[in-house]
C-alpha cells in the first residue's frame, strides 16, 4: 500500500486531487491510502506520506519551506509539486522532488507524475548485510548475480567481477535471506539472482556472461518462476506496482 498526501490550503483542491486519486488508484489497480493536510504544519507533525502531493503557495508554511524541512528530517518522502505559477518552479526543484502539475489540476497529469513516483519507490535500492571474511559487509542485492556453495562457505559474485565467501551461512540460509527478492534456487548448490538472468534455457546464462547448470529436477519450476517474474516486472513498467 501507498500512502499518497495531499497538502493545500484549499479544501476544494484537496476534495479534487483527492477525487483523482482515488480514480486513478482504481484504474491501475493500486492499493493506496490518501492523507489529506490542510497546512504545511500538519506535515510536520502528523502521519508521513510516501508520495506528498503538494501545492507551493501556501500560507504559514509554503510548499518550498515543507521540501526543506522533509528533505532534513524524512528524506523518503517524494514530492510532487502543485503551483498556479510557472515562474516559481525554477525554485522548486529538490532532490525529492519528482514532478510539477499545473493547476487548474487534470486528472491525466496527475495520473502520470503519481505513476512515475510509484515507479521510483519500487526501484529504490535494497541491501542486505551478509557476514564475510572482511566482516559484516554491506551489499546491494541488485548487484549479487549468483552464489556457489564451496565447502562450508558460500560465494557470492557481483556485478562488478567482486567474489565475497559468506563465512556463517550455507547455501540454503543465504536463500532463504534471498528467496522473496526474486532470488531462486536451480541446484543444490547453486543460486541465481532473476535480475541478472539474460537466458534460461538448457543453461542459465547470467548478464556477466557465466553460464550456469540447472538440475534436470528443477528446471521446468525454475522457468515458471523465471516467466512470472518476468510477467512481474512488464506490469511494474506499465503501471508502478
Amino acid at each position: 500500500m501507498y500512502r499518497i498526501g495531499i497538502c493545500d490550503d484549499e479544501e476544494a483542491y484537496r476534495r479534487k486531487i483527492s477525487e483523482s486519486v482515488r480514480n486513478i488508484a482504481l484504474k491501475n489497480d493500486i492499493e493506496l491510502k490518501i492523507i489529506q493536510y490542510e497546512s504545511g504544519i500538519q506535515v510536520r507533525d502528523c502521519e508521513k506520506p510516501d508520495i506528498l502531493i503538494l501545492d507551493i503557495e501556501m500560507e504559514h508554511i509554503d510548499g518550498l519551506k515543507v521540501r526543506d524541512l522533509l528533505e532534513q528530517t524524512d528524506n523518503d518522502v517524494l514530492i510532487i509539486f502543485c503551483t498556479s505559477h510557472d515562474e516559481i518552479m525554477s525554485e522548486a526543484y529538490g532532490k525529492n522532488v519528482t514532478g510539477f502539475i499545473k493547476k487548474p489540476v487534470k486528472e491525466d497529469e496527475i495520473e502520470k507524475k503519481l505513476l512515475h513516483a510509484i515507479k521510483l519507490i519500487n526501484r529504490r535500492v535494497k541491501w542486505i548485510f551478509l557476514n564475510t571474511i572482511s566482516g559484516l559487509t554491506k551489499f546491494k542485492i541488485s548487484d549479487i548475480v549468483y552464489g556457489i556453495a564451496q565447502g562450508r562457505y558460500v560465494k557470492i559474485y557481483l556485478l562488478d567481477g567482486s567474489e565475497y565467501f559468506i563465512i556463517d551461512k550455507g547455501v540454503s540460509q543465504v536463500y532463504e535471506m534471498l528467496k522473496d527478492m526474486d532470488f531462486a534456487r536451480i541446484s543444490r548448490s547453486v543460486i541465481i539472482n532473476f535480475e541478472n538472468v539474460n537466458t534460461i534455457s538448457d543453461e542459465i546464462i547470467m548478464t556477466n556472461g557465466v553460464k550456469l547448470k540447472c538440475s534436470r529436477r528443477m528446471k521446468k519450476q525454475i522457468q515458471e518462476d523465471f516467466f512470472y517474474y518476468m510477467c512481474k516486472v512488464a506490469r511494474i513498467e506499465r503501471t508502478g506496482r
